[in-house]
């Protein structure tokens, strides 16, 4: 034991001993917490790889479930919102834009009758013949048939103003002309591609069974032409994938070639080209029959597809749009008509206010002369006398 004499504290050897051994824990103790305060913020790679691991799960997860959530088909009141958009599109396009896309519809068409004609026809020649309607339908060419179905549609839902429709469907029925007899006038008369196989006798029939039919006659095959098109129109927009558009645009296609119904744009192409190559009809004959299809197409398409549909998914709200709009345009007539008659009426008042301002004015002026005239007359007077 040792004595501290200059302070009054006894200091023993074991408590000693054991201070510095609890100050060596302490300072032990203190390094292990910095310790695993610096491992905290260290992080491992294991667990960042396990961090990783997880994210790329929940992606995975989440795109599954947004992949589930994505259906092949729309519901039948989408594709008709589907058909409300492709108006709005049809109806916003440039007139250079327009006539370039109807040129290659008529093209395209006109390819897919060529393919007819080149093959001889028959059940090999109508289940080829829907390369076209597909190449028009994936391209968002200008087709005057199918565009039957989407204005009628867009016009009843209150979607496209009607004369919009009348633009698209004179510049596409020209322009789809336009593009069908090119195709046939430099590619199939002076290619000599139809005589390469064979198939200037068959052209030559088809333009005039095409042309010189009954009128009533091919007014109803373009009924049932354009029915079918238009009803794969709507099954090609309900599609969402490429391969169901091409599946549901090609058997009504290829069936409305097997019933030998008449389509006003395939015609452009088939009765010139039989003219081409010595059918014997005239132009007016030619001209005729392609107008007379056309009627029947856009009953068949417009109206027994377009308007159809329409009514069936959206005339209850359409209609309730339609009322409210000319409720509110009575309204506002009414309001103008009430403005105008108060602004009358108050310029009416206000011509009463001069009217009365200016009698006012003349009588204080008369009554002025007759003051300053009444000495006078006076003073006459006294005078006389």
């Amino acid at each position: 034991m040792s004595i501290n004499t200059n302070s009054s504290k006894v200091v023993l050897p074991s408590v000693v001993a054991a201070t510095n051994e609890d100050s060596k824990k302490a300072t032990t103790t203190t390094s292990t917490i910095g310790l695993s305060k610096r491992i905290k913020r260290i992080p491992n790679s294991s667990d960042s790889k396990a961090s990783n691991d997880s994210n790329n799960n929940n992606q995975v997860t989440s795109a599954t479930a947004v992949a589930a959530t994505v259906t092949a088909t729309k519901a039948p009141k989408d594709t008709l919102r589907a058909v409300y958009a492709a108006g709005k599109y049809k109806a916003g396009l440039k007139l250079d834009v327009l006539c370039v896309q109807s040129t290659m519809a008529g093209i395209f068409i006109a390819f897919a009758g060529q393919l007819y004609l080149s093959v001889g026809g028959g059940l090999i020649g109508a289940v080829l013949f829907p390369g076209g309607l597909i190449a028009v339908i994936l391209t968002s060419a200008e087709l005057f048939t199918g565009d039957a179905l989407i204005f009628v549609a867009s016009v009843l839902g209150g979607q496209v103003p009607i004369h919009r429709l009348v633009r698209n469907w004179c510049v596409s029925w020209i322009c789809n002309f336009m593009g069908s007899v090119l195709w046939a006038y430099f590619l199939g008369y002076l290619s000599h591609a139809l005589e390469d196989v064979g198939a200037t006798e068959l052209a030559i029939q088809v333009a005039e069974k095409k042309a010189l039919d009954h009128m009533g006659s091919i007014f109803l095959k373009g009924i049932g032409a354009n029915f079918l098109v238009c009803i794969a129109v709507w099954q090609g927009t309900t599609a969402e994938e490429a391969s169901g558009k091409v599946l549901t645009l090609w058997w009504p296609t290829a069936s409305f070639i097997l019933l030998g119904f008449s389509h006003c744009v395939a015609n452009m192409y088939l009765i010139p080209m039989g003219m081409m190559l010595g059918a014997n009809i005239s132009v007016g004959r030619m001209f005729t029959s392609i107008l007379m299809a056309t009627l029947g197409n856009v009953v068949g398409g417009g109206f027994f597809v377009g308007a159809v549909y329409w009514y069936v998914f959206d005339s209850l709200a359409s209609t309730t749009l339609f009322r409210s709009r000319i409720q509110r345009n009575m309204v506002r007539r009414n309001s103008m008509v009430y403005s105008g008659q108060s602004v009358i009426n108050n310029e009416s008042d206000n011509t009463n206010r001069n009217n009365n301002t200016i009698d006012n004015n003349n009588n204080q002026h008369r009554h002025g002369d007759d003051q300053q005239n009444y000495p006078m007359h006076v003073q006459e007077e006294s005078i006389d006398v």
